[in-house]
């Protein structure tokens, strides 16, 4: 079963950010469909087994930004 997922991102201020954040979250099996957006300051994807939102979460914070709520 796949959910689509966003999160909300802190820290991020150039294009170069969000292709680190997409990289983090692109490497996670069962992350799909990852979209990055700068301005919103989110990043939308679809989550599946066996990836979970911690590791979604854990990868962002590992790039080197906050995720918020």
């Amino acid at each position: 079963m796949t959910e689509k997922m966003t999160l909300s991102i802190d820290g991020m201020g150039c294009s170069k950010c969000v292709e680190k954040v997409e990289k983090a979250l692109n490497a996670i099996d069962g992350i799909s469909g990852v979209s990055v957006n700068l301005e919103g300051k989110s990043a939308s994807f679809e989550l599946a087994s066996p990836a979970s939102r911690d590791q979604a979460v854990e990868a962002v914070e590992d790039s080197g930004y906050d995720v918020v709520g």
